[in-house]
């Protein structure tokens, strides 16, 4: 069991207070301590506390029981707790009625977690998904603890608690690693593993990408004997999500074993279904491009989380993500109809093809 200990300025019984969501979050293996905004001489009771996990309210603004309030918004304690205690997690909660209302730079840092704390989470997360949620907890508590824990922190052992086996570990050193003189901290190497190598694809794949490169539609995917049948390339390491992730090198290596064994040659996303359906006689739906709508996409586009065809898609660069990883492409159909596109994220090439995709005919649909 996990201990989190929330502190939030709404102590109140209420369906929108902070006891609800306490409730919401507590669980056999959560125990979830809810906190008034603690006054700058109570700090030390707070940090002194055995929490696995700290999850701040953002605006703690509203006058407590004393009739008076903290002169300190939620990122200012984080920042605290982070002075403080270095390796333990720290996760701001708050409602997308208060995000709407701060600035760009501020939100989006809130967003981005930039300096501010591990994780953002909205109130309507909690009442919305709260298995979900509580899960995200969990792994993020269990994932620092793991790390805290460790034997030493070199290379070696944060490999070791990724589960990469020598290839995989080949590749997690191109993707820069945070390593200074050979030795990493907690809070750094939980920020690379959870917004590097769990986040971009390439060495590992999310579902939508793990589909559509063995060339299945994501309903497909979920298929118990398919689930079963890539069930050796899971990946169980640290922070691993609740949607799952899997080991590129050894998706391809199952799927392709699978080919030979059926004696059907060809591209993965081509030979796995067929494969598939020879041994278990179920025939699996193919990925659908986003911009054709034919088989058999070969890509995901970065904005609509949709697999897309490579020709059917441009260039894209909405990150500072490793070389190592797979390059981000955003589909005809995101350029056409996506107020998230932003065409300055093209390149040169891409800028010049953009006026001729604007103007293609829709794809026929027969």
């Amino acid at each position: 069991m996990i201990k989190i200990g929330y502190v939030d300025d709404e102590v109140d019984e209420s369906v929108t207070g902070a006891k609800h969501y306490q409730d919401q979050l507590s669980s056999e293996e959560i125990e979830c301590e809810l906190i008034s905004p603690p006054k700058w001489e109570q700090f030390d009771n707070l940090v002194n506390e055995k929490y696995d996990l700290f999850l701040i309210d953002y605006e703690l603004d509203k006058v407590q029981s004393d009739d008076k309030r903290v002169d300190y918004r939620g990122t200012t304690l984080t920042a605290e707790i982070r002075a403080r205690l270095p390796d333990y997690p720290i996760v701001l909660i708050t409602r997308e009625s208060i995000l709407d209302h701060l600035n760009r730079q501020t939100r989006r840092q809130l967003s981005e977690r930039r300096q501010v704390c591990d994780e953002l989470i909205l109130k309507s997360d909690l009442d919305n998904k709260p298995d979900d949620t509580q899960q995200l907890l969990i792994s993020l508590a269990n994932g620092f603890s793991n790390l805290r824990n460790a034997a030493d922190n070199t290379w070696k052992s944060l490999v070791k608690l990724l589960g990469a086996d020598e290839e995989e570990t080949d590749f997690l050193r191109e993707a820069a690693p945070p390593l200074p003189e050979g030795k990493w901290i907690v809070t750094e190497a939980a920020d690379w593993v959870r917004n590097v190598v769990l986040k971009f694809p390439s060495i590992l794949y999310d579902p939508i990408h793990a589909a559509t490169r063995l060339g299945i539609s994501l309903n497909s995917f979920w298929n118990n004997k398919v689930q079963g049948t890539i069930e050796p390339a899971k990946y169980t390491g640290i922070f691993a999500p609740s949607e799952g992730r899997w080991w590129k090198g050894r998706l391809f290596r199952v799927a392709k074993e699978l080919a030979m064994e059926k004696d059907i040659n060809g591209p993965i996303n081509q030979a796995f279904a067929k494969a598939f359906h020879e041994e278990y006689s179920i025939e699996l739906s193919p990925a659908i491009c986003v911009w054709d709508k034919t088989p058999i996409a070969d890509w995901v586009c970065y904005i609509l989380r949709k697999p897309v065809k490579l020709r059917n898609s441009l260039r894209y660069y909405p990150d500072s993500r490793p070389s190592i990883m797979d390059p981000a492409r955003v589909s005809f159909r995101a350029i056409r109809e996506s107020n998230a596109f932003e065409e300055e994220l093209l390149d040169a090439e891409g800028i010049k093809l953009l006026e001729k995709i604007e103007t293609l005919s829709e794809p026929s649909k027969s």
